[in-house]
């Protein structure tokens, strides 16, 4: 196996080093830095006044998790100079990938700025029909979606909160599996607070355990449950999840009239192809014709199931923000959804920027292929990674996504190991607690191209 540059040997070492440790040698406060949001942005203390003291603020928000990549680059920040000769600090924490987006999007832009005089304006709030109408020929093409209707958002995230809005009321809850992806929990916590949030577990296999999905479904306030929220490929957990799997959970959530919603951000990231092709052809039960579809990552066009999707990572367009929603357009339940949530659409963005969806319209165009020579050349670092937390004794992903999850020596306090990573080894990872993992951590790695990777 080839030898790897820091981040890899830093990891290594460190992981190493934590073998038998305990929580007193790893003494550093873990987030000494409180956040505070101000007109002018994040500051780095806190000021209290007897003015400011009587201006309230919501409540829902005050108890919401705290931004955990902002919190690290906040940490990055402070140990920066530390590191600026020895190459600066490795981020392994945000979900991003090393390369650029294809040629053609940027082309695509620039040409648009040249000529394109309706570029300043609104467009429809679902957004343009040009990119509407490719990515309807994608979802079908791709993943086996058919008669459903899009909702360009400004962001797989936004999207997210577009579905919470939409399909909770106050004394609904929505069903989350540990670990989660934080964002999720924070959207739930701040729009219906933490009583509408239920959090379920996880299988060391990082699979959400849907026996225990079903048993609240049918105990004592399992008529409150109204949404079920997966993630596949898994954030934080870096597993796919089998076919068969999802159909399960589709079934479920089916049996008892839940929503289910399956954020597909990771859809090009199934490295393992646990959801596409794998064994070959794939019953699609809402399909309009009564036949098998082969596709590459299959989704469920169910009535009750709402599909995210994400240009932030597959085509490394995270600045450009653009996410898109598919909804059923085949039952009158489905369609009321779709126009309940064009409300909510509006409220929050309107519509989604016109500039950043023609980078969208133009990476739809050049297709699944471009972007699968990409995450092809993830192998190595993703090995390397795995090769780097084994000294570990439990370790979670690898199958999908971007990330791996490892269970840290009992008692050591994964904050505050996350500061001392940045501080004394020049590496930044997430804190499993900011994923309802304490005593984990959150490893991506796809932040790095090969060439920096490689000796």
């Amino acid at each position: 196996m080839a030898s790897y540059q820091l981040p890899i040997l830093a990891l290594s070492a460190a992981f190493a080093l934590t073998r038998g440790a305990t929580a007193r040698t790893i003494s550093r406060p873990s987030f000494v830095v409180p956040l505070v949001r101000s007109a002018r942005g994040v500051t780095m203390a806190t000021s209290t006044s007897s003015t400011l003291e009587a201006l309230p603020t919501s409540d829902r928000v005050k108890t919401t998790l705290d931004p955990c990549v902002i919190l690290m680059k906040q940490i990055i920040s402070q140990h920066a100079d530390k590191w600026t000769d020895r190459g600066g600090i490795y981020s392994l924490a945000q979900g991003v990938v090393y390369w650029k987006p294809p040629a053609a999007a940027l082309e695509a832009v620039a040409a648009a700025a040249a000529s394109d005089d309706t570029l300043h304006t609104y467009c429809p709030d679902e957004g343009t029909i040009e990119l509407r109408s490719a990515l309807i020929d994608k979802l079908e093409k791709e993943n086996g979606l058919e008669n459903v209707d899009i909702i360009v958002t400004s962001g797989a995230n936004q999207a997210y909160v577009n579905c919470v809005l939409t399909l909770l009321d106050e004394s609904d809850k929505c069903v989350v599996f540990r670990p989660y992806y934080f964002n999720h929990v924070m959207a739930i916590q701040m729009s219906r607070g933490e009583d509408g949030l239920l959090v379920g577990p996880t299988g060391e296999d990082g699979v959400p355990d849907l026996d225990w999905l079903r048993n609240q479904l049918i105990g004592d306030g399992g008529d409150l449950i109204k949404v079920v929220t997966l993630v596949n490929p898994g954030n934080p957990t870096g597993v796919s999840l089998p076919r068969s799997y999802l159909e399960e959970a589709v079934a479920l959530c089916r049996e008892f009239g839940v929503w289910l919603i399956m954020d597909n951000t990771y859809e090009h990231f199934d490295h393992t192809g646990a959801n596409g092709y794998g064994d070959g052809l794939v019953s699609n039960a809402s399909s309009s014709v009564d036949a098998v579809t082969k596709v590459p990552f299959w989704c469920s066009s169910d009535e009750h199931v709402i599909n995210i999707f994400s240009f932030s990572k597959a085509f490394s367009l995270a600045g450009f923000r653009v996410g898109y929603i598919a909804i059923s357009n085949a039952t009158s339940k489905s369609k009321e959804c779709y126009e309940q949530m064009l409300k909510v659409q509006d409220t929050i963005a309107i519509c989604p920027a016109r500039v950043s969806q023609i980078a969208a319209l133009a990476s739809v165009n050049v297709g699944r292929e471009w972007v699968s020579g990409n995450v092809k050349t993830l192998d190595g670092g993703r090995e390397a990674i795995l090769d780097a937390l084994s000294p570990l004794d439990s370790i979670m992903g690898g199958s999908g996504a971007m990330y791996v999850m490892a269970k840290l020596p009992e008692g050591l306090n994964d904050r505050a190991l996350a500061n001392a990573l940045v501080e004394d080894y020049g590496v930044a990872v997430i804190p499993g607690s900011f994923c309802g993992f304490p005593g984990w951590i959150r490893v991506c790695y796809s932040n790095l191209p090969p060439d920096r990777c490689l000796v």
